[in-house]
């Protein structure tokens, strides 16, 4: 996702432990938010060797340093690949779920200002430039630095960067090319040999360049940021530092809608609510009135409450980095015009990512309405939470399984004076129900000692004899 400063925008960067969370704030809402722990960044470049082919995929699997091995598609890797060949990778598609990596054979080193591409021979200026003596000027520099056939994409934000600042970025490019090069041809064992900037990097560097404000809370980060700008030339007026005694996203109120974002429920202003269910294969939302406009003609009704709901839904969408198939239960429509107003309503909130990011299916047959949105990443949920295996149990379901264990270790010999040490929710459960003990007593000849042990987990439970009874 790019971003760029416009004067209904700002970064908070909160920088005081050992992550960084970065928060884009668009008309004073919360509106995506970056957790950097460091790690694989996509872009990096590796020294990797081809561990597998996989012809049935068009694909090979590649070893890589760290790493997983990742996935490089053949239409994707210039020339013939056979196990055992070492090739320069780069991280096209980081891992997410239980999917590892994807990768490139079409290297792109990115900068701040430029993309060097090698291989691509061909020098690329932005669109929105239009002063045809500054392209002529920019066309120049950039041919005078240029080798071999490496192409040049210069970024819409070095348009105004002195000839000194464009050719540092072009020589600090070059150097990671060329360290990569040698690494592939004295190869000896998968290595990272080039890391590329975060996500997290780019989004806060080209808001500053793009002249967006930036407030910063922790002093190590803001003195980085600051050396940035004046390393380019740049003003810092746009660049502040958090002072107070309270954290700056406790003082801003994201902390409260960190946690909003987590939950399934949402209220729409105006009435109504959407609930999102994110699942492995799906997100499922489903959009409900909640008594909003009672009285109202039904079918004005559910296309207002729609409406409410589309913006709001592109919205938590963003927020929560969700992607995969996304699956909406709007209010029934009847009418084809409220069902119209809805998708245009869709598409408006998306904007850009139309252009590729997202694909819409539109209603179903049974009045679902459907689109895809291309993965970035781990979702918001799953940045945060460890992933569940399985749901807990619910208690009176894990004491029947521990019950129906506890019964057959008593058949296969186990007797007489004992003591079961269950989860304390199982430990109460039993302490409640007298047909439970009774049930115990009978299968060991007496009542065994239940013991509440906390590190045991559901329907887990240890059965010890009891020499002390």
């Amino acid at each position: 996702m790019a971003v760029g400063g416009t004067h209904n925008s700002r970064l908070l960067i909160d920088a005081v432990a050992l992550e960084r969370r970065v928060a884009l704030i668009e008309n004073d809402r919360l509106t995506r938010l970056w957790i950097d722990r460091g790690g694989p960044a996509r872009f990096d470049i590796h020294l990797g060797r081809v561990s597998k082919m996989m012809p049935e995929m068009a694909a090979a699997m590649v070893a890589l340093d760290g790493l997983p091995d990742g996935l490089l598609p053949f239409d994707r890797y210039n020339g013939p690949l056979h196990e055992g060949q070492w090739v320069l990778v780069q991280i096209a598609r980081l891992g997410f779920d239980d999917k590892g990596v994807k990768l490139t054979g079409r290297i792109a080193i990115e900068g701040v200002g430029m993309i060097l591409r090698p291989g691509a021979n061909h020098i690329e200026l932005p669109r929105k430039l239009k002063d045809g003596d500054r392209r002529t000027e920019l066309h120049e520099l950039l041919s005078s630095l240029q080798a071999g056939h490496n192409g040049i994409m210069l970024r819409s934000v070095a348009l105004d960067w002195t000839r000194d600042a464009i050719t540092a970025e072009y020589k600090l490019l070059k150097s990671q090319l060329q360290k990569a090069e040698k690494a592939l041809s004295e190869a000896s064992k998968p290595q990272l040999v080039s890391k590329a900037q975060s996500e997290t990097d780019q989004v806060i560097e080209r808001h500053l360049m793009a002249g967006g404000q930036c407030v910063v809370d922790g002093t190590n980060e803001f003195v980085r940021l600051r050396g940035l700008l004046t390393m380019l030339g740049k003003s810092d007026d746009n660049l502040a530092r958090h002072v107070g005694s309270r954290l700056l996203f406790n003082d801003q109120g994201i902390e409260d809608e960190i946690a909003a974002a987590l939950s399934p429920r949402v209220e729409l202003q105006g009435g109504g609510w959407i609930a999102i269910d994110q699942a492995t294969a799906l997100c499922a939302i489903d959009v409900n009135a909640a008594g909003a406009d009672v009285g109202r003609d039904s079918e004005t009704r559910a296309v207002e409450v729609n409406l409410r709901a589309a913006a709001e839904i592109v919205h938590q969408i963003r927020l929560r980095n969700i992607g995969g198939l996304v699956v909406i239960d709007p209010l029934r429509m009847k009418s084809r015009a409220g069902r119209d107003k809805f998708d245009i309503a869709i598409r408006d909130a998306f904007g850009s990512e139309l252009d590729g990011a997202v694909q819409i299916g539109g209603f179903t047959r049974l009045g679902l309405y459907e689109f895809s949105r291309q993965r970035a990443g781990e979702s918001l949920r799953a940045t945060l939470f460890a992933k569940q295996e399985r749901a807990p149990l619910l208690r009176d379901a894990a004491l029947n399984v521990v019950l129906r264990a506890v019964v057959a270790e008593s058949r296969n010999g186990v007797t007489g004076m004992v003591k079961l040490c269950v989860n304390p929710g199982v430990a109460k459960a039993l302490a409640d129900q007298a047909d439970a003990i009774q049930i115990l007593a009978n299968a060991f000849g007496g009542a065994p000692k239940i013991v509440a042990d906390p590190t045991l987990e559901d329907d887990a439970y240890r059965l010890e004899k009891n020499h002390h009874e």
